[in-house]
């Protein structure tokens, strides 16, 4: 399955590095670096590297199609002492794509994001012999190049504007603006990147456009996203790049501080998702417990109604109690036939409503019942709710605590490596 990567570095001189060594790295080829004198060999993997490019601006002098002519000149031309001579830009390709694919969809990135920005580029596509690592290095020259073919500036000086758009003066402890001594007013100025490659939002963009450009070509299962797994709303820990050097050493038999580190980090997600399994499952059974117990209470006043409706109909002519009494008082014409019914349906009456009163004291008392069981399990569900958070908590805090510790020690372990 196709996964997501795109990390952009600086090749800056105040780090020790060279836009020469880093080209002689990603082609795996001797370069001659002029500036330093000095001869980078290429690190002796050559059998990995499967295809090289060189990619220019219109009007970009020809020569440059050798990038370590192109390399050298922006080394020369760079005279800082901690210039940044370069970018790299290094991205995962899907193992879904072929040779032929990778270098048509390498080259569509470099034209669209680079070369019509003016940016000249080598790249380099990687793999191992499993072809379970497929990758591209792209070395971006950090100054652009312009039509006459010259490189361009990377800042300049400007004008200083406040909310009206109009130049902001620069002022004596008087608050009469300054002037030079040729009596010229002086006017606030900043300094402004001139250099796209050196600005966020164009970063940015590059990461965005390597998914746009690898899914016109994949499945729509198989589609990559350029955003973190917070932006995506992904609770998962992201897991660190391996590289070549820690495959190799766990293919040996060995065990890679960085490999190692990834299994963690998934064994720590595998947690998260069972914990959030056990809350939905417990989620789940109080709905189910709620919607049960509302039935049950449901049919129980159905029934207790029903009664009530029952109850009424034995006396069957519908009086009220007041009535059966004046009827007692004044029917004194009645015979004793007559009379006896009466009586008997009198009894009658009285009887449900004592059964009604009866049945309603019950019911109250079945109620407080219900209420209370109700209570006292949603009462354990929320114990057992808070409790579960509690462990997720500890344990994020636990991996969070782990995942520092051996970021920590890889970042020592590379720095000691290098």
């Amino acid at each position: 399955m196709a996964i997501y990567s795109c990390n952009i570095s600086n090749v800056s001189r105040a780090a020790g590095s060279s836009s020469c060594a880093t080209l002689s790295y990603i082609e795996s080829e001797k370069v001659y670096d002029e500036r330093l004198g000095e001869t980078f060999y290429g690190f002796g993997r050559s059998e990995r590297v499967e295809a090289t490019g060189t990619l220019l601006p219109e009007g970009a002098p020809s020569r440059y199609q050798d990038p370590a002519v192109l390399f050298n000149e922006l080394e020369m031309y760079e005279t800082a002492a901690n210039a940044r001579t370069a970018k790299k830009i290094r991205v995962a390709l899907p193992r879904e794509f072929d040779l032929e694919k990778n270098i048509e969809v390498v080259e569509a990135y470099i034209r669209k994001n680079l070369t019509e920005n003016r940016y000249a580029a080598t790249y380099a596509i990687h793999n191992d012999e499993d072809n379970n690592n497929p990758h591209a290095h792209i070395l971006v020259a950090n100054r652009q190049i312009n039509e006459k073919g010259e490189w361009s500036i990377k800042r300049k000086m400007e004008y200083a504007l406040d909310d009206k758009g109009e130049r902001i003066p620069i002022l004596n402890a008087d608050g009469t603006q300054k002037v030079d001594k040729r009596n010229r007013k002086q006017w606030k100025r900043i300094n402004v990147e001139q250099n796209p490659l050196d600005k966020k939002e164009f970063l940015q963009g590059l990461r965005e456009s390597w998914a746009t450009e690898c899914n016109k070509y994949l499945a729509p299962d198989q589609q990559i996203d350029h955003r973190s797994n917070e932006a995506r709303g992904i609770e998962d820990e992201p897991t660190i790049h391996e590289g070549y050097v820690a495959r190799e050493i766990e293919k040996n038999g060995g065990i890679s501080d960085r490999c190692q580190i990834n299994r963690e980090i998934k064994e720590r997600n595998n947690l998260l998702h069972q914990l959030k399994e056990q809350l939905k499952e417990l989620g789940h059974k109080l709905t189910e417990l709620i919607k049960e117990k509302g039935g049950a209470a449901h049919d129980r006043i159905g029934e207790l109604l029903q009664r009530s409706r029952d109850a009424r109909g034995v006396g069957g002519t519908g009086k009220t109690d007041r009535d059966d009494r004046n009827t007692e008082k004044t029917d004194t014409g009645l015979g004793s036939e007559e009379k006896n019914d009466a009586a008997e349906l009198l009894a009658r009456s009285r009887s449900a409503r004592g059964n009604r009163k009866s049945e309603r004291g019950k019911s109250d008392a079945e109620r407080q019942d219900r209420d209370a069981e109700r209570d006292r399990l949603a009462a354990e569900a929320a114990e057992r709710a808070a409790e579960a958070a509690r462990r997720a908590e500890e344990e994020a805090r636990r991996a969070e605590e782990i995942a520092r510790k051996q970021a920590e020690r890889a970042s020592r372990d590379t720095g000691a490596s290098l």
